[in-house]
């Protein structure tokens, strides 16, 4: 069950959107509509502001995929059907676990569309990055059942426990990790580093979980889905609005840690200096994907908007 050729794709809402219904994963009109106005273009754009029409494309891609997959879960996990989400999942387990190898049989559009993304990106990258995606993918996958679990047993989790699982439900690590193919900037593999570029992924992660909470609160809240805002608003006692302006202080707060990070490690210290330029290379590419995300939060069409509520890139401060 092999897709059509779709690697040569540009830039751009349409050309998002025929890749989309070429493999699969958008079919009926309802689905093509929810991704155009999603604008999954813009934010694989300002992530990849001097890369060239192929990289730039490929991250769209992996953007749509990832934002589809996340819907087409969130839709089983708020369903009757226990282990529907599991075996949603198991297909792209499957891919997961024998990446380069033989193919596994395909038993779902996304896991074949999966197979097609994984083949074309980690042409030529690392064993090191091929088992990083893998490991931040398989977490997210883990991490999304735990959620489904939690909400099938009427279990609120307190601030703490939300964030940790927050930050591997948002899908931003492995997102990431194809930024590192698509922008020619890999992770640097270096002891001197790596716990701090590890504090730097998950500062970025928190940003974009948790501003994406405050974009997709509507929504959540018709839903009956767990929100930062929502946790927030029970652990405290205090009104949404509340809530929200607390949620907001949290995210600017977070925001200097990633800052701070970025600028200790850009300055070099404790860098070896045959590592310097790689490590500068990989934090400009993750301070350029925190603008563009928060960016692409205010823009897109994903969310239900609150009425009078600012923009998710206003409330937490300004953009890096």
């Amino acid at each position: 069950m092999d897709g059509p050729r779709t690697d040569q794709v540009g830039p751009g809402p349409e050309a998002v959107l025929r890749w989309a219904r070429a493999v699969g994963l958008a079919v009926d009109e309802g689905e093509q509509r929810r991704l155009a106005a999603m604008r999954l273009d813009v934010l694989a754009a300002g992530a990849l502001p001097r890369a060239g029409t192929r990289d730039v494309a490929l991250t769209a891609q992996w953007a749509a995929f990832i934002c589809l997959v996340d819907d087409m879960i969130d839709r089983r996990g708020t369903g009757p059907v226990p282990g529907e989400v599991e075996a949603f999942t198991a297909p792209l387990r499957e891919v997961l676990a024998v990446g380069g190898g033989v193919r596994p049989a395909a038993t779902s559009v996304p896991a074949v569309v999966l197979r097609g993304l994984w083949e074309r990106t980690a042409e030529g990258m690392s064993d090191r990055w091929r088992e990083r995606f893998t490991e931040d993918y398989t977490d997210f996958l883990d991490a999304t059942e735990e959620e489904v679990a939690l909400r099938r047993e009427g279990v609120r989790l307190s601030l703490e426990p939300y964030v940790r699982l927050r930050r591997r439900t948002i899908t931003l690590l492995p997102l990431l990790d194809v930024l590192e193919r698509t922008g020619h900037a890999p992770w640097v593999e270096c002891g001197q580093v790596s716990v701090r570029l590890g504090e730097l992924r998950q500062a970025l992660a928190d940003v974009a979980g948790w501003t994406n909470d405050l974009a997709s609160a509507a929504d959540d809240a018709a839903a009956e889905q767990e929100n930062l805002v929502t946790v927030l608003a029970r652990q405290d006692g205090c009104s949404p609005a509340a809530a929200r302006a607390r949620a907001a202080d949290l995210i600017a707060e977070r925001r200097r840690d990633f800052s701070t990070a970025a600028t200790t490690l850009r300055a070099g210290h404790g860098v070896p200096l045959e590592r310097q330029a790689d490590v500068c290379r990989y934090v400009d590419l993750t301070q350029t994907f925190m603008a563009a995300t928060l960016r692409w939060l205010a823009r897109t069409g994903r969310f239900t908007p609150e009425p009078g509520q600012p923009a998710p890139s206003h409330t937490s401060g300004p953009l890096l």
